[in-house]
């Protein structure tokens, strides 16, 4: 008893052993970057790192904020660091290497940190100089600037920062709308050239409803811990087009954090 709407459905219940299935090929969905976008779950990344994230793109003036939130577990119970990054993004190119994929360029230009434990507090406080916000000024749970500084050497991460990243958009089987960007190179390093440009994905984004989201900007008093929308279970936004961009909306992942917690883990 399969749906009579659906193609795949009908052409995998006529195959065998012998006559596997074809299915036919789904078209690549084009990407544009607007709304808000998060994590669906805990994430990894190499040497036992372990991450959310939630971004925020503004397709009016091509800028972008990110929420990056740092754990000691992988359930992401505990965390260690929570990184707000904002920027601006270039139009997307569809890639020449990557069937499908679509490449766009990153700039960094603003960010601010917040050490959640005692761990992180210490290592920020520990380096001289200002080149992570005050020196030893650092207290868990308060978030600093550390733009001025140009970055936070402790954390690995110098401002301004580019990088080149890879995305494709898909639907699933809900119609909800995901996200994949490029995989972290496994050094811990970023894409921060044209040819370490990713060619394969991570685990994707999930778009929030677009009846629950509003319009967030940088300073406006919320809290930046917490995401402003809801997970949508019909992929919020969906037939929405732009011109110049088409077809359903789609977006991303910048900053390449991974290395500030591979610096925090060595040191602390």
């Amino acid at each position: 008893n399969h749906d009579h709407g659906c193609i795949a459905c009908r052409v995998i219940s006529r195959s065998d052993d012998s006559h596997p299935p074809i299915l036919p090929p789904r078209a690549d969905l084009t990407v544009g970057l607007y709304g808000q976008w998060v994590s669906q779950r805990c994430e990894v990344r190499p040497e036992v790192l372990f991450l959310t994230r939630h971004f925020i793109f503004h397709d009016n003036n091509h800028t972008w904020e990110g929420h990056y939130y740092h754990y000691s577990d992988p359930i992401c119970k505990h965390p260690t660091f929570a990184i707000y990054a904002r920027g601006r993004y270039s139009r997307g190119l569809h890639s020449t290497r990557v069937m499908g994929g679509t490449e766009f360029v990153f700039k960094v230009n603003h960010m601010r940190v917040k050490p959640m434990d005692l761990a992180t507090t210490s290592l920020l406080n520990v380096f001289n100089g200002n080149e992570c916000g005050a020196e030893g000024s650092w207290q868990v749970g308060v978030e600093q600037d550390v733009t001025l500084t140009d970055g936070c050497v402790a954390l690995g991460i110098r401002l301004p920062h580019t990088e080149y990243e890879l995305f494709r958009l898909e639907q699933d089987a809900h119609g909800r709308y995901l996200l994949y960007n490029g995989q972290r190179p496994s050094d811990g390093s970023s894409p921060d050239r044209p040819d370490k440009r990713a060619t394969s994905y991570q685990m994707p984004l999930v778009q929030c409803s677009a009846s629950s989201q509003r319009h967030h900007h940088p300073g406006d008093g919320d809290d930046p811990d917490r995401p402003h929308s809801r997970l949508s279970n019909g992929g919020g936004g969906g037939g929405r087009h732009r011109d110049g961009g088409g077809g359903p909306v789609a977006v991303l992942v910048v900053a390449a954090l991974t290395q500030a917690l591979l610096v925090l883990r060595g040191q602390s």
